[in-house]
């Protein structure tokens, strides 16, 4: 969660208390585009991509913490 925090302050204001609860746009802020910068800045960071119908559900920042988590997880 904290990586993903500090990635998101690039993309909001740096002195904003970020929650796990806070909604990425109606919150933080970010329009489309900033989203999709959002993304491509954690992709770039894990070395991964993140697959379509996963961005639909990122709407929180606990939300994109979850999705890394299983993105990252090594498959069976």
């Amino acid at each position: 969660m904290q990586i993903t925090t500090e990635i998101l302050k690039k993309h909001v204001d740096e002195e904003r208390t970020i929650h796990p609860s806070d909604h990425i746009q109606n919150d933080l802020g970010l329009d489309s585009l900033g989203v999709m910068e959002l993304v491509a800045d954690i992709e770039d960071h894990f070395a991964i991509t993140i697959p379509n119908d996963v961005l639909t559900d990122l709407s929180t920042v606990d939300d994109v913490a979850k999705a890394l988590v299983k993105l990252q997880a090594p498959s069976p």
